[in-house]
């Protein structure tokens, strides 16, 4: 009986450390908001600095943004795009996630799902802006945050794309278009650092017509970016 006794004392402790962290935790959550939830997504992650995982923005029945007269699609230019951006860093010797690499639909949460459980060191997440009015260029989106490893991999991506000659750059932002303490689900829900890169808009036609007739030295100069970023990540 007295051995009995001393078991269940010792698993007092332990229990109630396990109630009173796990307290802590909802209590963070719902007081810290975003930033609670963003900190505690990067525990215990341990990323394979060699994989990154790139996301062709919609797909399936999804569409994304559509261009001239309705014709053009945001999935089908997100996952041309990609699909380089993909084979270029496989040639510098880089493993490469694709969220999607056929017109599929996948949700959001699986698209993070995917780049988490493949302990990629980056996540990129290729898009095309649109807009009723006059709207040009390529530019950036980040974690509201502002991380340091977020911004530094979407302004490198940026000014790769500046060397390579896109007709504008509109900058890096942080949060979200309709709310700046919002942020977009792949920037939020990511254990790495992520950036959802929008690459011209697809209801310019200037912005397409360089789309189509520079796209490979757009998949080089995303590539030339992540692999910037690694680098500098990892010291060398």
């Amino acid at each position: 009986m007295k051995k009995k006794h001393k078991q269940f004392n010792f698993l007092i402790p332990l229990a109630a450390i396990f109630v009173i962290t796990l307290s802590a935790v909802i209590a963070l959550m719902s007081v810290g908001g975003e930033e609670t939830v963003y900190y505690l997504n990067q525990l215990n992650f341990t990323p394979d600095p060699k994989t990154v995982c790139i996301d062709p923005g919609h797909g399936g029945t999804s569409s994304g943004a559509t261009g001239e007269g309705g014709k053009r699609l945001e999935k089908n230019d997100t996952l041309r795009l990609s699909l380089l951006v993909r084979d270029e860093l496989q040639k510098r010797g880089y493993t490469v996630v694709m969220t999607r690499d056929t017109d599929t639909d996948i949700s959001l949460e699986g698209r993070c799902k995917v780049a988490n459980k493949s302990k990629a060191a980056l996540f990129v997440s290729i898009h095309r802006n649109s807009t009723s009015g006059k709207g040009q260029g390529c530019e950036m989106w980040i974690h509201s945050l502002n991380p340091s490893d977020d911004r530094l991999l979407a302004e490198n991506i940026l000014q790769s794309l500046e060397n390579m000659g896109v007709d504008t750059s509109r900058g890096v932002h942080t949060g979200y278009r309709e709310g700046a303490n919002k942020n977009y689900y792949v920037n939020r829900c990511s254990k790495m650092p992520s950036v959802l890169a929008e690459i011209g808009f697809i209801s310019s036609a200037e912005d397409n017509a360089q789309f189509d007739g520079k796209i490979g030295d757009l998949a080089m100069s995303i590539a030339d970016g992540i692999e910037m970023t690694l680098l500098e990540m990892n010291g060398e």
